[in-house]
């Protein structure tokens, strides 16, 4: 498979997964409730959207980790799962990417203002 640097600078493109989101409620995931967790409490659903991306074409799947972060998953009373769902959420997409396709960590924003002092940068 090589270095994924390695091959974009060989103008290789790459075609990737798209909506975790909305396939995660088409499969139930109902509005409100933690997407990240279902790495935990489904995972059996969320690697069958992983695998299914595969299947389609993609060279590599994200995790299902995008509201991942502490700041995130303390919302839900998750903020001391951090690692596990983490950890969990990479373990699914290894196992559907194989060794032939690539797996992106998903890290999306905090929602959390350094700018306004909302946050600090080590908290960060």
């Amino acid at each position: 498979m090589g270095r994924i640097t390695d091959l974009l600078t060989k103008a290789k493109f790459f075609a990737s997964d798209g909506a975790w989101g909305t396939l995660l409620q088409a499969k139930g995931l109902r509005p409100g409730e933690c997407p990240e967790l279902w790495n935990i409490t489904h995972p059996e659903e969320v690697i069958e959207i992983a695998r299914a991306y595969i299947e389609a074409g993609a060279d590599m799947i994200e995790t299902n980790s995008f509201g991942g972060s502490r700041f995130k998953l303390q919302h839900f009373g998750l903020d001391d799962k951090v690692r596990d769902i983490n950890l969990k959420a990479a373990e699914i997409s290894r196992a559907a990417a194989g060794k032939k396709h690539f797996v992106l960590g998903s890290v999306g924003p905090t929602g959390k203002i350094l700018m306004t002092g909302e946050v600090s940068e080590s908290d960060l």
